[in-house]
């Protein structure tokens, strides 16, 4: 296979981490065991391409780098909110590409010119000037158009996502477009028909820097490479994304190491609800409770407070928990175990038949033995603490 997209330094705070990635790197990387022979091209920062070369022979991957003078980095708070995009100062010449099946990903510092036989093309952004068929690119037999669901009503620019993909499809000549779901899994569509739902699949971690571009990879090696149909290769893409999101592992494993996983809607239901729980006296603690309040609320999970706002943080003044229990709800327990207002909505939660998951960063060993041992799910970071929490609601 070939690959085309950037190589970019990239950093997150929490969980610590960093590394010389980038959409084309990391697809390269992804399907270099599935796809011997891979070769890609990309831009690189001139003093990191030696780097990139030695990664890339470690993975038996082949590349053409195009060295350019500025060191270009995304930076991470945590997987799901970026501190810093950074810019490039200047367009470098096109990287043209030929080949059977060539996977093209929109960058910073240039434009993917692409021709291939299957093309998958994630164009990064509802830019149209990283339109496909803008940058002088053709398929001459399928395209397929990978996007996330806001970029796809951007680009359509039709509400509904049916009607935005046919109008991508026309535009760029795709044959078919996938659209990427934000907790995980995705909807095919072709032509006019109703999309076709694929799911996500439960991981035990929530790493999910990259996790687009493993789609976009597994996608492109099934679909282009082994003919699969379109929804055979997207359900196994979505398969290798949480294999992937569980420690950002690459390479991809063969088919058979993927069956046996836990699938789980990729979208919400209306009725799924996650209560939230834990101290909001300092200013740190009311940012994380109002991050978590968010991310739920924009992955489509309705959010509420496990006590009332004013007044004593007691179960009983805040009529915690619901009776009857709500179904497709969890609690998630933000910080300090030893806070006696969170370990009360836990105990509650417990005794009615609720799922918790409690987030410790700091937290360890003994100080964990209650909360482990009486059957709440222990995470040790923001982003996992907010996917856990949606998987148990979506069971």
């Amino acid at each position: 296979m070939n690959v085309v997209g950037g190589t970019y330094f990239e950093s997150c705070a929490f969980p610590a981490w960093a590394g010389l990635f980038g959409s084309g790197a990391r697809a390269a990387m992804a399907v270099s065991a599935l796809s011997p022979g891979t070769r890609l091209s990309t831009y690189a920062y001139a003093e990191s391409a030696g780097d990139l070369r030695a990664t890339m022979a470690a993975f038996e991957v082949e590349t053409d780098i195009v060295a350019i003078g500025e060191r270009l980095e995304f930076e991470y708070w945590h997987p799901l909110r970026k501190s810093w995009v950074p810019e490039a100062g200047r367009r470098y010449a096109d990287l043209a590409v030929t080949g059977d099946v060539v996977l093209g990903f929109g960058m910073l510092e240039g434009t993917a010119r692409l021709t291939a036989g299957r093309a998958v093309y994630d164009p990064r952004s509802a830019d149209p000037a990283s339109s496909f068929v803008r940058s002088g690119s053709r398929a001459t037999e399928q395209l397929a158009y990978v996007v996330q669901d806001a970029d796809l009503v951007r680009l359509g620019p039709l509400p509904d996502p049916r009607d935005a993909a046919t109008g991508v499809m026309a535009r760029e000549g795709a044959t078919l477009v996938v659209s990427r779901h934000a907790f995980g899994g995705a909807t095919v569509y072709r032509g006019d028909a109703p999309g076709i739902p694929v799911p996500a699949y439960a991981a035990r971690r929530w790493f999910r820097i990259g996790a687009g571009d493993v789609f976009c990879a597994a996608f492109a090696h099934y679909w282009g490479e082994r003919g699969f149909d379109a929804v055979g290769a997207a359900d196994l893409a979505s398969r290798c994304v949480a294999w992937f999101n569980d420690g950002a592992r690459l390479p991809l494993p063969p088919p058979d190491e993927l069956e046996g996983m836990e699938a789980v809607p990729g979208r919400p239901a209306s009725g799924c609800r996650v209560y939230l729980s834990g101290p909001r006296r300092t200013m740190a603690q009311r940012w994380l409770f109002d991050e978590a309040a968010a991310y739920l609320d924009a992955l489509g999970f309705r959010t509420e407070t496990a006590f009332a706002d004013d007044g004593p943080r007691s179960p009983t003044r805040a009529n915690w928990p619901p009776r009857p229990r709500v179904p497709h709800s969890a609690l998630l327990a933000l910080g300090d175990v030893a806070d006696l207002g969170t370990n009360l909505h836990v105990g509650y939660a417990q005794a009615n038949g609720m799922p918790v998951v409690l987030l410790a960063e700091t937290a360890s060993g003994g100080d964990l033995t209650m909360f482990s041992g009486s059957g709440c799910e222990v995470t040790h970071d923001l982003a996992t603490a907010l996917y856990r929490t949606c998987v148990a609601c979506l069971r």
